[in-house]
Order: C-alpha cells, then sequence, then structure tokens
C-alpha cells in the first residue's frame, strides 16, 4: 500500500513537471544565432502581434551581444517606439537580409519629453533591436549583411 502511494505521488509530480515544461517551451521566444560583420548576436525572434508590440518593454537590460528580431510577413514602412523602455537601443532596419538603415542610440525619451519614435525610410521585413552603441562598435554599415536567417 504505501510503496502504492509512493508510485501514485511520483506520477503525479513527473507529469505535473513534463506539463509546467511543455507549456514554458511553447510560449518561450524562439532564439537564433545571427552574423553581422562575423559578430554574433544570440536573438530572440518575434513574429506575432502580441509580442511585437510588448518588444523590449519593461525589461531592464539586454545581455551584451544580445537583440530581439521582429519578422514580419510582409514590406512596409515600419514604425517604432519606445514605449516602457527602460534603456537606450540601436535599431536596424532590414530588408531580406541586407542593412537598409538604422537609428542610433535611441533614448527612451527625446529632447521633449516624449515617448522616442521612429520609422525605417523604405519598406522592409525585419527589425533588429541592440543595445545602444553596438551599431558603432561592431562598424555596421547599410548593405552589411544579416546572416543566419533561415
Amino acid at each position: 500500500m504505501l510503496k502504492s502511494n509512493r508510485l501514485k505521488i511520483f506520477v503525479t509530480v513527473f507529469l505535473l513537471a513534463m506539463a509546467i515544461l511543455a507549456i514554458y517551451f511553447m510560449f518561450k521566444e524562439p532564439r537564433k544565432i545571427m552574423l553581422i560583420n562575423n559578430q554574433t548576436i544570440k536573438v530572440e525572434v518575434v513574429n506575432e502581434a502580441s509580442t511585437m508590440a510588448k518588444g523590449l518593454s519593461g525589461r531592464n537590460n539586454l545581455c551584451a551581444n544580445c537583440g530581439m528580431l521582429f519578422v514580419y510577413p510582409d514590406y512596409q514602412i515600419r514604425n517604432f517606439w519606445m514605449k516602457e523602455m527602460n534603456f537606450p537601443l540601436d535599431i536596424v532596419w532590414i530588408r531580406d537580409e541586407t542593412i537598409v538603415g538604422f537609428a542610433v542610440d535611441v533614448q527612451p525619451f527625446d529632447e521633449q519629453g516624449q515617448i522616442s519614435r521612429m520609422a525605417s525610410a523604405e519598406p522592409i521585413n525585419l527589425v533588429l533591436e541592440l543595445n545602444s552603441g553596438w551599431i558603432k562598435q561592431n562598424n555596421v554599415k547599410i548593405g552589411d549583411k544579416l546572416k543566419g536567417l533561415d
């Protein structure tokens, strides 16, 4: 009887742990390793409206060579803002795998104290957010390629 109860408890705990892990991996954003100028970037890939709207809002930081890659199904002028951001960003505008522009050292608030806003100069399908200074530190230029896309 005691062994039977222990087995039931073990099976219940095991199944609960598996369910928690399944839920975690179901909602966890996928991560990819990308390259720009042979510099490795670990990116969170977001492609759903809810995760795109949140972006990096509310976070306190981003690791040194990490970023968030926004993947869109089409080519449009993309508008971004720094709502609820706690640190500045470099934003890279990308068409397919080619960098077509960027916004450097974008602060959460502009000179008038308003939430900073920016837009790509042309239709794009990818946006990469990085720590402020990453573009300059890694000598990123228009025409450089973002590698590692599947």
